[in-house]
């Protein structure tokens, strides 16, 4: 065998194992892609379920703020109620 021919086979020989690895490394980047597709919609899921229960949280919030407000006035009221009561029941009870 001549030193041409065996240079040649080694030669082919680099070119199949070459090939080879870069099938894998496709393969390897094709999974990563994959993987990165999936990432990608579960963050776009996860941003979407959080505006929605940002949203809940602040109409919540806001129908809490409301409900505090109604309070705070049914409360103001019951106390002016009580006093003008209480004035009154003075003023008819005093001493003539």
């Amino acid at each position: 065998m001549s030193q041409i021919d065996s240079t040649e086979a080694r030669l082919n020989t680099h070119e199949q194992i070459c090939a080879e690895r870069y099938k894998g490394i496709e393969t390897r980047m094709d999974n990563i892609e994959t993987r990165m597709d999936s990432i990608s919609a579960d963050v776009k899921d996860l941003k979407v379920t959080n505006d929605r229960q940002f949203n809940e949280i602040k109409s919540m919030l806001g129908n809490a703020k409301d409900e505090k407000f109604k309070t705070m006035v049914a409360s103001t009221a019951t106390v002016i109620v009580a006093l003008l009561g209480m004035l009154g029941y003075v003023v008819t009870h005093l001493p003539k």
